[in-house]
């Protein structure tokens, strides 16, 4: 099999998006907010790593969790992720007698802010494809194992063999029951479809100050690494400081605005603040029609790089067995399907996209059976802290800190 972590670069693109609509508009019916961009989510400079065990600390994966499920279930996660409000989701909290305690992540630094007093009281959290490995080194997420959510024996290939999520055979730092790809967003009414249709030509003085992003190291690290053609899986030193530092210091005269959380991004777009917005998600559209305006997603020419969202389960978890409930919820039956459709994302699990509205799929572009093919074609950004080859996270940070500095 491919290794998972390195796909072909730069295959998904915007031709894979542009048979949505001639103008490549993607419509939307709902969402919420994605853990997509990571943000957040990287450990500050210096925070340093440990070696994870084959286990994980403060678990013990092979066997479902002991005790019934029912009591407080405390989450610390993104808008949308958590259920509520969903019907199948509702009813399955109330059928389980659990009860939602919910924090909404904002821009906090998760390892710092999970290291912090005050963490001992939540169960679980969300982190993507990027940090999984570097939190679950930190000691901050804990082993989850198939006898615990069986359906992690069932995702498609990429998730379940793959090195970001795999710890061991049958064990996982997380459970990653959802992704996507990340792209631009305009306001088409600003930004025709022939005007942008390549990374290079967010440096039009057309759009100077009229382009706004997230102030997010680990995306605007990825958005460069697609946008000169580099790997942000792979990421060496060399091209960090390099092509992709330069790029970044060319595109920050470019932009009016760093936001500090994605609801600000679409804001931007939906007052017309801003006409483009980076590190762009299918999210943004559903939330702007609800505001009947229209925002469009797209994949510039040059590809771009995806998301893998997942739960993870912290070591101290005072409702350990209600998190699993929970995390089995996300990944099977229809309070996955209800989920899923409620933020217009698809599945880890192909018997959970069986399930899932056509709608989604023609928003990914992707057929049922192609989504083995469309998370091979997507590059993928990882947070590196214990290589001597590739750049590591707090190396990203540093490089970002000091693009911004120059202004």
């Amino acid at each position: 099999m491919e290794n998972p972590l390195r796909p072909p670069a730069g295959v998904y693109n915007r031709r894979h998006f542009l048979k949505i609509t001639a103008a490549g508009v993607v419509t939307v019916a709902a969402g919420g907010v994605l853990a997509a961009c990571g943000v957040g989510s990287s450990p500050d400079a210096g925070s340093g790593s440990a070696e994870p065990s084959s286990t994980g600390p403060g678990s013990s994966p092979g066997e479902p969790t002991a005790g019934s499920v029912g009591g407080p279930l405390a989450l610390f996660t993104w808008a949308g992720y958590d259920g509520k409000g969903v019907k199948g989701f509702d009813e399955w909290y109330a059928a389980n007698n659990v009860q939602l305690d919910v924090k909404y992540i904002s821009n906090e630094n998760l390892i710092n802010f999970m290291k912090s007093p005050g963490s001992e009281k939540w169960d679980g959290s969300s982190v993507n494809q990027g940090d999984a490995e570097y939190f679950y080194a930190q000691g901050v997420s804990s082993a989850i194992s198939v006898g615990e959510i069986p359906n992690l024996a069932d995702m498609y290939d990429f998730f379940k063999e793959g090195p970001l999520f795999k710890v061991s055979d049958g064990v996982y730092n997380s459970v990653p029951w959802t992704w996507g790809p990340i792209g631009i967003n305009t306001r088409p009414d600003k930004v025709p479809a022939d005007a942008l249709q390549s990374y290079e030509a967010l440096f039009d003085p057309a759009w100077k100050g009229r382009i706004g992003t997230i102030d997010s190291a680990l995306n605007m690290i990825s958005v460069a690494s697609c946008a000169t053609g580099k790997d942000p899986a792979v990421l060496t030193p060399d091209d960090l400081n390099g092509p992709v530092k330069d790029w970044l210091v060319r595109l920050m005269p470019q932009l009016k605005v760093l936001s500090t959380s994605l609801g600000d991004q679409i804001n931007l777009l939906v007052a017309g603040d801003v006409d483009i917005e980076l590190v762009g998600l299918t999210w943004f559209s559903a939330q702007a029609a609800a505001q009947d305006v229209v925002v469009d997603f797209r994949i510039p020419d040059e590809g771009s790089y995806g998301f893998v969202d997942a739960l993870f389960i912290t070591p101290w978890a005072p409702n350990r067995t209600n998190a699993i409930a929970f995390a089995n919820a996300t990944m099977s039956g229809d309070t996955a399907v209800a989920l899923l459709e409620s933020v217009n994302q698809l599945s880890s699990v192909k018997s959970v996209n069986a399930e899932v509205k056509d709608e989604i799929f023609e928003t990914y572009a992707v057929t049922r059976d192609g989504v083995p093919d469309a998370v091979q074609k997507l590059k993928w950004n990882k947070s590196w802290y214990d290589s001597t080859t590739y750049a590591s996270i707090e190396d990203w940070h540093s490089v970002w800190d000091e693009v911004k500095a120059l202004g």
